[in-house]
């Protein structure tokens, strides 16, 4: 994890005025939207022996907190059989959704897997590290989007302000699309529909 002084020297080479503490809130805020919007920060667990009516939580960190479910796996069959593909569960059949972070499976299962997206919680000091790595001009702009349409304030410009709510937009977008290069998987489910023709 990483502390969210590291987007301060990017944010102050645009703006001058907002005090540390207005900046770090704004890159929490932008880092958490593009956590959301890109789901590339992801994150798995596994269950052994899963019992039907039981609430299962994803993840129970103090930093980061589930976003989505991308996919839920039962991996039954590879306990006799390594090279098994597992087979996808689907909502309200085989699990039903308690909330973003909870599951309770409906059946039972030997082994399951959850994969999901996560996002830093509103209350952190820290940040997933790929955040700092990878993306932390795109975090910047995102935090500078949101300092410069600041009410009343000397630096406000809503002109600016859109600008880089723009180049944002654009970053986690394009971040989306890498998320998707690395890992196919994502939420998304089109299964095909059986039809009868008469």
């Amino acid at each position: 994890m990483a502390t969210l002084d590291a987007f301060l020297p990017t944010i102050r080479k645009h703006i001058s005025g907002p005090l540390d503490i207005m900046m770090k809130q704004a890159a929490l805020e932008a880092a958490i939207t593009f956590c959301r919007e890109s789901l590339l920060c992801r994150d798995a667990v596994t269950f052994n022996d899963v019992a039907p009516g039981t609430t299962y939580i994803l993840t129970d960190s103090d930093l980061v907190k589930c976003v989505k479910r991308l996919r839920v796996l039962d991996l039954t069959n590879q306990v006799s059989n390594a090279s098994a593909p597992g087979v996808m569960l689907t909502a309200g059949i085989e699990f039903t959704v308690k909330s973003a972070n909870q599951i309770i499976f409906n059946q039972p299962f030997t082994k399951v897997t959850v994969d999901f997206a996560i996002e830093p919680k509103r209350d952190v000091t820290e940040v997933p590290d790929v955040l700092v790595d990878d993306y932390a001009d795109v975090i910047a702009i995102g935090a500078l989007e949101d300092l410069f349409i600041m009410p009343g304030k000397p630096w406000t410009d809503p002109q600016r302000s859109q600008y880089f709510g723009v180049r944002f937009v654009d970053g986690y977008r394009r971040a989306f699309r890498e998320a998707l290069d690395n890992s196919p998987i994502t939420a998304f489910n089109n299964p095909v529909r059986k039809h009868e023709f008469f």
